[in-house]
């Protein structure tokens, strides 16, 4: 009974070895893909197309943020001003400087979202910058070194892939095989 069992469980690995060992080194090697690792956190600070990028993002936003402080600073002054005065001013002139404040306020809002949306639209015109630079990069070492699939630590995304590991085709005529036979 042992040997029936020792030979149930060996001999399907006998085979797989005997086909591993049958098999072309070419074959063998095929059936491994070779991947590697991109730290893109690194590549952003340390390559020139990403200092540059950064630098130039940092400035537009110190821009921004120096007009933005700029309208903080009137609005505290003007709020400052409000509560210093509001004992003497008459009502009318309180309602005019409300007004001012509210106004001053509608202003640290817009710039505010002004700020936002160029730094989105940048963000947007910088990544196409990099891509520009960095994807025939992944191409180029993707060549040199045979590496059929290459990824980044940073947005743990496919940067590469050779179109031999690409069974796209494969898994959407299942897909659809299964749709078709749900229907039916």
């Amino acid at each position: 009974m042992k040997l029936k069992t020792w030979i149930a469980l060996a001999l399907p690995l006998v085979i797989a070895a005997s086909l591993a060992l049958a098999l072309p080194l070419g074959a063998q090697q095929a059936m491994t893909p070779k991947i590697a690792v991109i730290n893109g956190d690194r590549v952003i600070e340390e390559s020139n197309i990403g200092r540059t990028v950064s630098e130039q993002a940092q400035a537009r936003a110190d821009e921004w943020t120096t007009r933005i402080e700029a309208k903080q600073t009137e609005l505290n002054d003007l709020a400052r001003q409000r509560q210093e005065q509001a004992l003497t001013l008459n009502e009318d002139a309180l309602i005019r400087l409300d007004a001012d404040i509210d106004q001053r306020n509608v202003e640290l809002n817009r710039l505010r979202d002004d700020a936002n949306r160029d730094l989105q639209a940048l963000s947007a015109q910088y990544q196409g910058q990099i891509n520009a630079a960095l994807v025939p990069a992944v191409e180029r070492l993707a060549a040199a070194g045979g590496y059929d699939l290459i990824l980044d630590t940073r947005v743990q995304g496919l940067l590469y892939f050779s179109a031999t590991l690409d069974v796209t085709d494969e898994f959407i005529t299942m897909v659809n095989e299964g749709a078709a036979g749900g229907q039916q």
